[in-house]
């Protein structure tokens, strides 16, 4: 028996006779020796089930054969899964709490798709209450049109992570990541969703694009308010020669005669069209342009005169106006007038004589109340000699000419004309380029054939491609070799000869005399002081301060 009883270790076992001296005790008992004494005590009165007070254990007695049969059962299992049981509740209350005091919205469903809890957090965003969703299916929300679709649906479908924006019918807009909890077997257990508000940002993207449109309105506001002050801003000259062309430009645009302006490719001569035009009494209805080399000849009556029904093949069946039509009570730019063929060269004629067209395959003259202002780059009076401009057309439209010089006869809008392209080409693409005095220096010595179409494009490859926050003669060689024959002159400054050493101003004097260059520049090539002091990277007061020494006036 005694060997039988030894070999349960799972609880103690104590056999005492009827004087409580103990016969057997195993293992397990033997570890409570110290409490024997009340053990056997409590079992002598009587006792068939008692607890220890200061040990952990359970003891049931009973009597078998004369003899006392005490169990001792020991309550460390029960005390460490009250235990664990106590720490899982705490956890399950903080992780609450963390879940609860989250500023984003967190829904957790079961693999069923069915809501098992959701966070206040969700309610605010969504407008949702909890006692209308937990314990509800995600496909009944999505089957009744409480949502437009569910992230934690898709990514069980799916077995993945899933993020969607949401449509909620309180009207909100969510942003819902869906990410699967899976169990020790990989299988999905549940979904817990993560819901941001994009109602708000979107509510904030809405505005920032409505204070971007102001500001630009208020921009072009602006802008317009200084040209309006001084119409010349709208165009950059600092050249006196290019200063007699907006003068004449703006006493043109006063009345309402036809003008012809020549110049080389790319001197502007549309910026002036658009200044006449702007400053005219037109300047409330359209102004067309067309370039008469750039339509084949075979389509060009039909666009500057339309066409009526029927009268070539692929014509529109109701006829169409035309562009003198069109820039009826307005201006019609024609550039390129020297790339007009001769047969049309004589509609224009009674156009001009008559104000009136005649539409192809039409009879009925239609009267047309326009301004015509028409530009070339060739040389009329050899056109005339050449047989390839009726000389009649030329006196027709040169009652007002104007010609704009090519860029390199007005040397001093160069280094204006770069600052303006190169604020315009920082400002859309975000970056912040400038030229080094070098650089300024090197364009201002080149002859520029394509003039000031050449300059801008020039000035904004060399900003783009450079790596660099000032632009040196080095970046400027590095583009010009990607444009054959283009070389600009950068040893401008003349050499020293030996005989001339002995005359050399102190350096002092010499920087000194540099230094007044260099304001003088400045002040010549900004419209202010203050711009000029900028551009320098001086105080103003400093700048007019080295004015007044160098006796150098505005």
């Amino acid at each position: 028996m005694e060997n039988i009883l030894s070999k349960i270790n799972i609880i103690g076992i104590l056999i005492l006779n009827k004087q409580g001296e103990i016969l057997f005790s195993n293992s397990i008992a033997k570890k409570y020796n110290y409490y024997f004494e009340n053990i056997i005590e409590t079992t002598l009165k009587g006792a068939q089930s008692f607890t220890l007070i200061n040990y952990p254990a359970e003891v049931t007695t009973f009597i078998n054969n004369n003899q006392f049969v005490v169990l001792i059962n020991p309550m460390h299992e029960l005390v460490r899964l009250k235990n664990e049981k106590e720490s899982l509740q705490s956890l399950r209350n903080e992780l609450n709490e963390v879940i609860n005091s989250s500023f984003d919205g967190i829904v957790i469903c079961d693999n069923e798709g069915i809501i098992i809890h959701q966070n206040p957090s969700y309610e605010q965003i969504t407008g949702l209450s909890a006692k209308d969703c937990i314990g509800r299916s995600l496909k009944e929300l999505e089957d009744e049109g409480v949502i437009d679709a569910s992230a934690s649906l898709r990514a069980l479908k799916e077995n993945k992570e899933v993020t969607i924006i949401q449509k909620i019918s309180t009207g909100s807009t969510v942003l819902v990541s869906a990410a699967p909890i899976r169990n020790k077997n990989g299988e999905i257990d549940k979904v817990v969703n993560n819901v941001r508000d994009l109602t708000h940002l979107n509510m904030l993207e809405s505005e920032i694009q409505q204070l971007e449109q102001q500001n630009q309105q208020i921009h072009e506001e602006l802008e317009l308010l200084k040209e309006q002050n001084d119409p010349k801003l709208s165009i950059i000259a600092y050249s006196d020669i290019m200063k007699e062309v907006l003068d004449r430009a703006l006493r043109v645009a006063q009345i309402d005669s036809i003008v012809l302006i020549q110049g080389a490719s790319g001197v502007g001569k549309e910026k002036i069209v658009e200044l006449i035009h702007r400053h005219s009494f037109r300047r409330d209805y359209p102004l067309i342009k067309i370039n008469c080399g750039a339509i084949p000849e075979s389509l060009l009556e039909s666009e500057l005169f339309g066409y009526e029904s029927g009268s070539f093949t692929g014509a529109n069946q109701k006829g169409k106006a035309g562009l003198f039509e069109a820039a009826n009570h307005g201006t019609i730019f024609l550039d390129e007038i020297g790339e007009m063929p001769l047969h049309l060269q004589v509609k224009l004629l009674r156009v001009l004589q008559e104000h009136e067209i005649t539409r192809v395959g039409g009879i009925k003259p239609i009267p047309v109340d326009i301004r015509i202002i028409a530009a070339t780059h060739r040389d009329i009076s050899e056109m005339i000699i050449n047989g390839q401009f009726r000389e009649d057309l030329y006196y027709r439209l040169n009652v007002i000419p104007i010609k704009i010089p090519p860029l390199k006869e007005r040397k001093d809008d160069i280094i204006p004309l770069i600052y303006h392209f190169l604020n315009g080409i920082n400002h859309k693409y975000g970056i912040n380029r400038k030229f080094s005095n070098d650089a300024l220096n090197a364009f201002t010595h080149y002859d520029w054939p394509g003039n000031v179409r050449e300059l801008q494009n020039l000035v904004e490859r060399i900003a783009l491609m450079s790596l660099n926050p000032e632009i040196d003669l080095d970046d400027l060689q590095k583009e010009l070799q990607f444009n054959d024959g283009l070389q600009f002159n950068v040893n401008t400054a003349p050499s020293e000869s030996p005989s001339n050493r002995s005359n050399l101003e102190p350096l002092k004097n010499r920087l000194e005399s540099f230094e007044a260059e260099i304001i003088r520049d400045a002040i010549n090539s900004f419209p202010s002081i203050r711009k000029a002091a900028t551009a320098l990277k001086v105080d103003q007061s400093t700048l007019v301060r080295k004015m007044q020494k160098y006796k150098i006036e505005k």
